[in-house]
């Protein structure tokens, strides 16, 4: 009986181990759940939580009024043909698409309708501000001096000069959506000992030659650009003749 006894206890102080042993494993599992070794309870941050990173602003672009200097890349030919700033002229009654254009014997190119343009001392042409012609403006064989916007080019043996002649306006262009469109009815040629406006709108509007307004192309984001106009001759040897003015280069704003 005694010996029966014995056994009832040993069993049940088993289950009494049994369940205590269940307990603190339960108590284990909590405290990995949400405790650390001393007790306090962590979190994790989930995505929402964090700080978002900051975003680099978009570019401005070019757009709007552009005031600075539209830098020109020098005209270059080889047997592809002609790229960068050029000039050529059209014939009186000629098409600008088809000529018959004037041929300098003085150009570079094999195709020698296209005089080549380098970057004068601004390296291109300005806007907001003149680029007046130096005074005197051509030296004893009339060849011009003005040398800001391009570099004197030689046309049947004399040089011409382009700058912007200060008692009219300041070439204005205006970027919309990489559109190029403005003025430059300032611009004026120096050939000769006799200056010549170019520029579009002509300041003194005549029958002679083709005048047609700016355009071109701007890139947004590198200002790089194209820009074309064509104007009409008043007076001289090449009277009733209409230059054709492209420009290529790279904008640079002011300041």
């Amino acid at each position: 009986m005694t010996s029966s006894r014995s056994v009832r206890f040993l069993l049940a102080l088993l289950a009494v181990f049994s369940l205590v042993a269940a307990a603190c494993g339960g108590d284990d599992d909590d405290a990995s759940d949400g405790a650390d070794d001393t007790g306090t309870t962590t979190t994790t941050a989930t995505p929402d939580d964090a700080t978002p990173e900051p975003t680099a602003e978009p570019p401005a672009g070019f757009e709007g009024d552009l005031t600075g200097t539209f830098t020109i890349t020098a005209g270059t030919c080889d047997a592809t043909g002609v790229s960068g700033s050029w000039f050529r002229m059209v014939q009186p009654q000629g098409s600008l698409l088809d000529g018959p254009f004037i041929e300098n014997f003085d150009s570079a190119c094999d195709d020698s309708t296209y005089s080549l343009l380098t970057p004068g001392t601004d390296g291109g042409l300005t806007t907001g501000a003149h680029q007046p012609a130096p005074d005197p403006a051509f030296d004893e064989r009339g060849n011009g001096l003005a040398a800001a916007i391009v570099a004197p080019v030689t046309f049947f043996g004399v040089d011409f000069a382009v700058g912007t002649d200060p008692t009219l306006d300041p070439v204005t262009l205006t970027a919309t959506d990489g559109s190029l469109t403005g003025s430059t009815g300032a611009f004026t040629a120096y050939y000769g000992g006799m200056a010549f406006n170019q520029g579009a709108p002509a300041a003194t509007p005549s029958d002679s030659g083709i005048t047609t307004d700016p355009s071109g192309t701007i890139d947004p984001e590198t200002g790089e650009f194209v820009l074309e106009w064509t104007s009409g001759i008043e007076g001289g040897a090449f009277g009733g003749f209409t230059g054709v003015w492209h420009l290529e280069g790279v904008f640079t704003p002011a300041g």
